[in-house]
């Protein structure tokens, strides 16, 4: 059975998910424990990038490194390559996966849109300025995607900035070709 592909981001109210200079411009314990816990013991689709920023992180995950670069070597047993969203969706349902989480960056994400069943999104209301920002890719919430789940997260000692944290389903057969957030 083909697992449920689920895209997770943290992103400001315009799509910022990062810097072209690496990582990502803000510090939000609250979304960092969640990812950990939304992502544990499941199959993970990130960027050769990405990766390599989250070397530590992939203790009770399955990580599958999608890269152009055939030389690419994973740095632990039992981490994969691959160099298509497809494959990428074919290796985890070979080994059982029900769900793939795509976990970055921006063209893993675009690459990944088409293919996507849920998103999962924090949209931090972060006003900073990022310098060479990255963007997630635009999806029209109201057309292709339906708002399933909502979460409002204040401020606090801990987690500068209030957020908000969306689940979207994909509707069945739509066809709007031009997504975009609303």
């Amino acid at each position: 059975m083909k697992p449920e592909v689920t895209m997770i981001a943290a992103m400001t109210e315009n799509g910022v998910i990062g810097s072209e200079n690496g990582g990502i411009p803000w510090s939000l314990p609250r979304d960092k424990e969640h990812f950990r816990t939304r992502t544990r013991k499941r199959w993970l689709l990130v960027g050769r990038t990405t990766y390599l920023e989250m070397s530590g992180w992939f203790e009770d995950r399955t990580p599958i490194v999608l890269t152009h670069n055939r030389k690419f070597q994973p740095e632990a047993k039992g981490h994969r390559v691959v160099n298509s969203v497809p494959e990428a969706i074919a290796l985890a349902e070979a080994n059982g996966a029900r769900e793939l989480v795509v976990c970055g960056g921006s063209a893993v994400y675009h690459a990944a849109l088409p293919f996507a069943d849920r998103l999962i999104v924090t949209k931090i209301s972060f006003d900073g300025e990022v310098i060479a920002p990255v963007l997630f890719p635009e999806f029209h919430s109201n057309k292709k995607w339906r708002l399933t789940e909502r979460e409002r997260w204040n401020s606090d000692a801990n987690n500068a900035f209030k957020a908000e944290l969306l689940t979207f389903q994909k509707r069945p057969n739509n066809g709007d070709e031009n997504p975009q957030i609303s």
